[in-house]
């Protein structure tokens, strides 16, 4: 199945391009990593091991990737994780703009010391990482910019496009109905400082059609943490409304998040309880 490199970087990655159409990688800054993009035909063998090219002092031609990518090698350097997306070139030989033809989707690399020569600089292969050991799961937040993409490119009525953008960005009448359902509250706290308060998706806005997306029923006010980890699929409810905590949050945190014996502050109705049970059987991690 052919993927698109920029999905890759969004969906696989968690690093959001800043711009589709001229960025050379992305920073994921829940991870401090940064990707970049770089081409099979330019790693080459050294005396101890592999280097690969990623950056020239002097672009070949004006691009606003050129001094992006110097910021990200500058990001590597003071101390964030880099690695290379491999691609390949359609024509390896052409003055114009590369374009890619095939990327390796299952091994980055990952890159050690930066030296410059000739005016160009190269990083040190440390090693080679599969990507499912990399991967981070597909988040609210880590999908922001493709799902708003996606609402804006749809020739979908005006009205209705700005609803389901307010409901992707938990704002608009999506929250206002989410919060009345619950009382204006957290519905695991109580808690009423409606700044502190998000509406999120129960079940996933990128899982969702565009009538679930906007039903308030699949919909949870809760304050910022909770909601984080409820995101993240590292808690979950049960049919009773009890909280669900999963093997990967460690015991410590969940001492820190004050999440022993919480529960939802009243029964779900029927249909939030579906959505409940998508969550529990596709984001949450056991």
């Amino acid at each position: 199945m052919t993927v698109n490199i920029n999905r890759f970087f969004t969906e696989t990655l968690g690093a959001n391009l800043k711009n589709p159409r001229w960025s050379w990688g992305a920073a994921d800054p829940m991870t401090n990593r940064v990707f970049l993009r770089v081409w099979d035909d330019q790693i080459r063998k050294t005396s101890d091991g592999e280097q690969v090219r990623v950056a020239s002092d002097k672009p070949r031609r004006k691009s606003n990737g050129f001094a992006e990518r110097h910021a990200h090698i500058k990001q590597i350097m003071a101390g964030s994780e880099g690695f290379g997306v491999v691609c390949t070139a359609a024509d390896p030989d052409t003055k114009e703009a590369r374009k890619i033809v095939a990327f390796n989707q299952d091994t980055l690399l990952r890159f050690g010391a930066f030296t410059n020569e000739g005016g160009r600089t190269f990083a040190k292969i440390d090693a080679r990482v599969a990507v499912s050991d990399l991967a981070r799961q597909q988040t609210s937040k880590s999908t922001l910019t493709e799902d708003l993409r996606t609402i804006v490119r749809q020739k979908i009525e005006s009205t209705t496009k700005e609803s389901l953008i307010n409901a992707r960005v938990g704002q608009g009448l999506f929250r206002s109905q989410v919060l009345q359902l619950w009382g204006n509250s957290c519905a695991v706290t109580g808690a009423v400082t409606l700044d502190g308060i998000r509406a999120s998706h129960i079940k996933p806005w990128r899982d969702s059609t565009h009538d679930e997306r906007l039903d308030p029923r699949n919909g949870l006010p809760l304050i910022a943490n909770i909601d984080a980890l409820f995101d993240a699929g590292l808690i979950s409810f049960a049919s009773t409304g009890a909280l669900i905590v999963s093997s990967q949050l460690r015991a410590s945190d969940r001492s820190i998040f004050a999440l022993d014996d919480r529960r939802l502050r009243k029964v779900p109705s029927q249909d939030t309880l579906a959505y409940l049970e998508y969550h529990r059987r596709h984001v949450f991690k056991k």
